[in-house]
Formats: C-alpha cells, structure tokens, sequence
C-alpha cells in the first residue's frame, strides 16, 4: 500500500483482510516490508522448510531491517500532519508554475 505513513489507515474501518507494505516508501531500509493479514484469514506459504512466522516463511529475519521499518513507521506516525501539509504546498507550487510555464498544460483530476 503506497498510502501508509502518508494518511491515517484503519485496516478495521477499510476491511483491509491483507496490507503489504514496504519500509522505503516510509524512507526505511531498502529489502523490508511487512504484511498485515486478518486474524482468521486463511493463507498458505509460498516457501517450505525453516518453520518460521508460524509456518508461513523460511529463513533468518532481518532485524536489523525490521527495527529500521519500526523507526521509519514511528517518525512516519509523528510527522505525519507536517509532512502532508509539505508535500501539498510542493504540490500546489509545482503545479501553479507549470500551468503558469506551459500554456499548453492542465490539471487532470482534483487537487484536493
């Protein structure tokens, strides 16, 4: 999901069953991610052996990795209305100079 760490998400109030996302959307380390799944949602592995993250993967985890999302995700949270409210004025600026240097330019869609 491009979307978390940019707005609030409610996987109870979406009825999101499954949620993958990955830590260098949210300017975490590269090669991590993390999947939500709906307790009850019934899933099968795509690897055998190894017996980790009950029985659904094989292999080492990559701490080091998973604690650089964790962080990534808790700066995410915090800086969240901030960092929104940043990207809408680059938005907003980039958008008044193009159809101010481009005659020949539109927006296509809300800017909301």
């Amino acid at each position: 999901m491009q979307t978390v760490g940019k707005i609030p998400v409610d996987v109870e109030a979406m009825g999101v069953d499954l949620l993958s996302l990955s830590a260098h959307k949210l300017y975490g380390p590269k090669g991590v991610g993390a999947l939500y799944i709906r307790r009850g949602t019934k899933i099968q592995s795509l690897a055998t052996g190894g017996g980790h993250e009950m029985g659904l993967r094989s292999g080492t985890e990559n701490v080091p990795g998973i604690v650089g999302l964790a962080r990534a995700a808790d700066l995410a949270r915090e800086e969240m209305a901030a960092e929104g409210q940043r990207l809408t004025k680059l938005r907003d600026r980039l958008a008044a100079l193009v159809l101010q240097r481009v005659k020949e330019a539109w927006i296509n869609g809300s800017m909301e």
